[in-house]
């Protein structure tokens, strides 16, 4: 009798446990990590997305290209950006901000005044179509 009441206390304790460590978990903030299979699936819907606004835009294969190269440029630096702790939140953000500015410009001399819109244009549609989504 005494070993069931105390596999009960013991149950019981370790219940109330595993419950407060939920309400805690639900608490913290939760912070966005994703599984090989929902990156392998973001990657492959922002590169849709890319080859859907190239073709709306009418660019062709060198101007794809040289997109992409410029795109990519703003990826290495957004990267190196993060990783630098010397900079406040304020710096970092200006000097981002700055760089957006830098990049356009190479898209818009790149592409022309009409591509360049339709372009920047149908990347605005596609990302507001994403945070309704979510």
């Amino acid at each position: 009798m005494k070993h069931l009441l105390i596999t009960i206390i013991a149950v019981g304790f370790a219940f109330t446990g595993v419950q407060a460590q939920e309400k805690e978990a639900i608490k913290a903030p939760q912070e966005k990590t994703l599984s090989k299979e929902d990156k392998a699936a973001e990657k492959a819907k922002k590169e849709s997305d890319l080859l859907e606004a190239f073709k709306t835009a009418g660019l062709t294969d060198q101007e794809q290209q040289k997109v992409r190269v410029i795109i990519e440029e703003k990826s290495v630096f957004g990267k190196a950006l993060k990783a630098d702790n010397s900079l406040s939140e304020e710096d970092r953000k200006a000097k981002n901000k700055e760089y957006n500015n830098v990049s356009n410009d190479k898209l818009k001399e790149l592409l022309g005044a009409e591509k360049y819109k339709a372009f920047k244009n149908i990347q605005k549609e596609q990302k507001e179509a994403a945070k309704a989504a979510n």
